[in-house]
């Protein structure tokens, strides 16, 4: 435990002075656009390169190499790293056709820590080379975009097994930090207006603060977003927030409707699919219809062994089995509709069951 607890107070104190410039942009937006231009905050100093235009020709775009110093709202400050380079200048971001960065950390240790599931470590690693590139992913075509996109994953998956294993309050809210540092990745993350995957940043926000029971924050976060087209990238991740807050407002049956549009048309992403289908187990056993939760249950323990959708499918599997209704016969057996599964699933559940007490 103490390797988590050191691990979120450095980066906590770390992130302060980026969390501090996205507050001041925020303040500074409404400001008049000289004032905008005259002071930019100053910032760790982190290299880049920029493919910049002035608008008016194909001819004039130019690839400059740059240490970036600062940034208003509207433009960055960079120095330029060539030799008799001209003093730092503000560069508009309207200018600005693309931005890469070359972070510099261990992908041979951050292959060991994903493969051993250590998230923690994977966090220690990537977090000090994201860290300086946090303000920038507001710059169009930003290459780091991805990376911090999975930094936040690789925090809230911490947080979520920190929650997972916490005996007291301590450890409890020690997971609520860890949720508090992923969602101000994503925070950072959803300013990049640049990309529609800005807009997953700001669901897997909503995400985060579902973890933390904060109902309130997750819905006005979600409000931000228009209900996407099927062939959307938001569309799975949307109607697992839109159902989750159906569910927790009580509204079950329509909670089902909302995460079946999930489950059906979202491609079957691996970040969506299990946790939708187990929104819905959950879904219908409140609705008593525990049939159509031992199925779905089951499916889900066989199709994500050893993570932890399959310890909760589990866990709902063995209390929906402990009900004698599902040795009743079902009119319509879920199973032969949705999973094309002829066996009796009752059979199959209680020797699942009894496989992992073995174990």
């Amino acid at each position: 435990m103490k390797q988590y607890t050191s691990l979120y107070l450095a980066a906590l104190l770390a992130l302060a002075p980026l969390l501090l410039w996205h507050c001041n942009a925020q303040d500074n937006a409404t400001a008049p656009a000289v004032a905008r231009t005259l002071r930019p905050q100053t910032l760790p100093p982190i290299k880049a390169k920029l493919l910049i235009t002035d608008g008016k020709a194909e001819e004039t775009r130019l690839n400059r190499e740059v240490t970036l110093l600062g940034r208003t709202p509207n433009a960055v400050l960079a120095q330029g790293t060539s030799a008799g380079s001209p003093p730092a200048a503000l560069i508009e971001k309207s200018q600005i056709l693309r931005c890469t960065f070359a972070p510099v950390f261990d992908r041979a240790e951050m292959v060991k820590a994903l493969n051993a599931n250590d998230w923690a470590a994977a966090v220690r690693i990537l977090l000090p080379a994201l860290r300086p590139i946090l303000p920038y992913l507001d710059l169009p075509n930003n290459d780091a975009f991805d990376l911090v996109m999975d930094l936040g994953s690789y925090m809230t998956t911490s947080a979520n097994a920190e929650l997972r294993a916490a005996t007291d309050d301590t450890a409890r809210e020690r997971a609520m930090s860890q949720y508090d540092l992923a969602y101000d990745i994503y925070r950072n993350a959803w300013r990049a207006d640049w990309t529609p995957q800005a807009q997953i940043a700001i669901l897997k926000g909503c995400l985060v603060k579902l973890a933390q029971n904060k109902n309130r924050d997750a819905a006005n976060s979600l409000a931000r977003i228009v209900a996407p087209s099927t062939d959307e990238p938001t569309y799975g991740h949307y109607w697992l927030v839109r159902g989750e807050l159906l569910r927790r407002g009580g509204k079950t049956r329509e909670a089902i409707e909302a995460v079946v549009k999930s489950i059906v048309f979202a491609n079957k992403d691996v970040e969506t699919f299990p946790a939708s289908l187990l929104l819905s187990a959950d879904c219908y056993t409140e609705l008593g219809e525990l049939h159509r939760a031992r199925d779905v249950y089951y499916e889900i323990a066989t199709l994500f062994p050893d993570t932890d959708w399959a310890e909760d499918a589990l866990k709902g599997l063995r209390q929906v089995m402990a009900n004698d209704t599902t040795r009743n016969a079902e009119e319509s057996a879920l199973e032969d509709v949705f999973f094309n599964v002829t066996e009796d699933t009752n059979e199959l559940a209680d020797e699942l069951l009894k496989q992992k007490m073995d174990k």
